[in-house]
């Protein structure tokens, strides 16, 4: 088993620190962090302490900036702790807790960056289209079901040889149907009754 050393100081923000691989150093404050490590490696950590977000990317020293292969380590960064904080606002925001809340979260934990305060503001957009969305389809197949219902009972009073025009009558009058709605429901209602006097022809 071979010997190991490392040793470590703070000044301020600045942690120094000397192993057997090299010397590495960090800078930061609380919820970011730059660390060089002794292999010449970069780290990046992005945190929000109290919100479950954490996030971190590290890239090797000296590959140039204008690598079109590669984005800079700081867009990667912000794109993946975009996404995170996007992801996670949705799940809290569905826990009750609302969107200034979280923002002001970040803003204590140093994370107040445009980019990221962004994917609060478009995880509530998200969130806001989803609600609405359901709203409109809930409208949508109540309104199917009543219409339904109508032309079950306009096809009952067919059957029973009610006149098409009193049974227009009385979805105006008494169940209050549109004109156009009316013309709907009459047609699902001939429907109806053409498929029972099948159902009746084929019975021995």
């Amino acid at each position: 088993m071979g010997f190991s050393y490392r040793k470590s100081f703070r000044a301020g923000p600045i942690r120094v620190g000397a192993s057997k691989a090299g010397i590495s150093y960090s800078v930061g404050v609380k919820g970011v962090r730059v660390t060089k490590r002794a292999d010449g490696r970069l780290q990046a950590a992005l945190s929000a302490p109290g919100t479950g977000l954490l996030y971190s990317g590290s890239k090797r020293a000296g590959i140039a900036a204008d690598d079109s292969t590669s984005a800079s380590p700081t867009a990667k960064d912000l794109r993946a702790a975009y996404q995170q904080i996007y992801t996670t606002s949705i799940q809290l925001l569905r826990t009750g807790r609302s969107g200034a809340e979280i923002r002001g979260n970040l803003h204590s934990r140093g994370l107040a960056h445009p980019r990221l305060l962004k994917a609060v503001t478009n995880a509530e957009k998200h969130l806001a289209d989803e609600t609405m969305r359901r709203a409109k389809q809930k409208a949508k197949d109540a309104q199917e079901a009543r219409m339904n219902g109508l032309a079950a009972e306009a096809a009952e009073a067919l059957e029973q040889g009610t006149a098409s025009h009193l049974v227009d009558r009385w979805l105006k009058k008494e169940r209050g149907v549109g004109f156009m709605a009316r013309g709907d429901v009459m047609g699902r209602a001939k429907k109806i009754r053409k498929a029972n006097i099948r159902r009746g022809a084929s019975c021995p």
